[in-house]
């Protein structure tokens, strides 16, 4: 008696487990079928490959349709378009250059044409590179997060090769950074007024005077801002905070770059990231573990509706169709 009893208390375990799990794949499928793919086309870069090493993929959400973009051992990472949504920056740990430091690359569209940018020694790290409006020179971060842990905000010229600091101040982490549409103002996250390692803040540099100021600081240091972008009109930036979260969770906001103005877009227990515009500017793309560890979602600006689209991270958008890309 005993055993049947056990038996059926584990038949009514699995029915559940599975009805549980039907209920979290219609709940993705609803909120799939609730996006209007006429306003959502082009196309995200991502990374992911957790099988084997990272890679860079690109979905269509219009298509449904996902492209596996580079191939090789060492973890390609941080994609970024350029404004014309036709080239791509990425760091890569790829074996080619006899050691495992990640250097920046950039891949050319329809041709699939990549190059290296960066040869760095040792400790440097080149990370995060983002595109000038006239995508003729790059920005991103070099140096280490080991002891001694140092980062600078680096730009190389694309034409001559020729590499320029835009920020160092001491031993501090500047990081993650981007220029706005018309090339005159770069947001990047730092530690510089901290002590230690945490938290983050967001600050803007005007690139014609090198002055830098506070961006969208919270009243309260209950957890750091990460990860800014702007919107392509160069009115907005996204980025993630634990600020409302006390330190426990990050969800993502959006400022406004004239007013000031700061908009919580996502909530709920989780750790919500690397956020970046849609080209209409009207949701965000973003990373989460909502339903996976590793999630791509996007969440509407006006609405706050969040819906799952995939597995990946450190998402990026653009217009370009993947027939426009080659794909």
């Amino acid at each position: 008696m005993f055993r049947n009893w056990f038996y059926l208390c584990f038949i009514i375990f699995v029915v559940q487990c599975s009805a549980d799990q039907n209920k979290v794949e219609n709940d993705l499928l609803l909120g799939l079928t609730a996006i209007n793919i006429l306003d959502n086309p082009g196309t995200i870069a991502f990374a992911f490959d957790p099988e084997k090493d990272d890679e860079i993929f690109f979905y269509s959400i219009k298509e449904n349709r996902v492209v596996n973009v580079t191939e090789n051992i060492g973890r390609d990472l941080a994609p970024r378009w350029n404004p014309s949504g036709f080239q791509l920056a990425f760091n890569s740990r790829r074996t080619i250059h006899g050691h495992n430091r990640p250097e920046i690359y950039t891949m050319d569209f329809p041709t699939k044409t990549i190059k290296r940018v960066t040869t760095t020694s040792a400790p440097d790290e080149n990370q995060r590179a983002a595109w000038f409006p006239d995508s003729n020179a790059l920005v991103f971060q070099r140096g280490t997060y080991f002891a001694p842990a140092r980062l600078r905000l680096m730009k190389n010229d694309l034409k001559t090769g020729t590499e320029t600091v835009l920020y160092e101040a001491g031993d501090k982490l500047h990081a993650a950074p981007a220029i706005s549409a018309d090339g005159t103002k770069m947001i990047f996250q730092s530690n510089k007024d901290f002590a230690g390692t945490f938290p983050s803040r967001l600050y803007m540099m005007n690139l014609t005077n090198s002055q830098i100021s506070n961006f969208a600081h919270p009243e309260v240091d209950l957890g750091s801002d990460s990860d800014p972008k702007w919107s392509l009109d160069g009115k907005w930036i996204t980025f993630a905070s634990a600020r409302n979260g006390g330190g426990n969770y990050n969800h993502i906001f959006i400022s406004n770059v004239d007013t000031g103005e700061i908009r919580q877009i996502t909530f709920g227990d989780f750790n919500d990231s690397s956020p970046d515009f849609s080209p209409n500017g009207k949701d965000i793309v973003f990373q989460s573990n909502r339903y996976r560890e590793y999630g791509l979602h996007i969440v509407s600006i006006d609405s706050k509706e969040v819906r799952y689209l995939r597995e990946g991270r450190t998402p990026v958008w653009t217009s370009r169709s993947l027939s426009e890309l080659g794909y």
